[in-house]
């Protein structure tokens, strides 16, 4: 079953540690980069199971790089 806890911009801000310019940048660059859900007229969220994907992805790849 997947995680379907919704997590506010400044908690995935905080967990990424980054500013929410650049968490925009992430979302607007497109890539694999979680979409986010619209929660009312001016308030988004990030399905926590696809944020903590995308981390542990990006964990990876820094892993194999540096292990080339």
């Amino acid at each position: 079953m997947s995680d379907t806890t919704i997590l506010t911009v400044q908690t995935v801000c905080d967990r990424l540690t980054v500013s929410e310019a650049t968490l925009r940048r992430y979302a607007k660059a497109g890539g694999d980069f979680p979409r986010k859900i619209q929660l009312g007229p001016r308030r988004i969220g990030y399905l926590k199971s696809d944020v903590e994907a995308w981390l542990m992805a990006r964990h990876e790849t820094a892993k194999a790089a540096v292990g080339q």
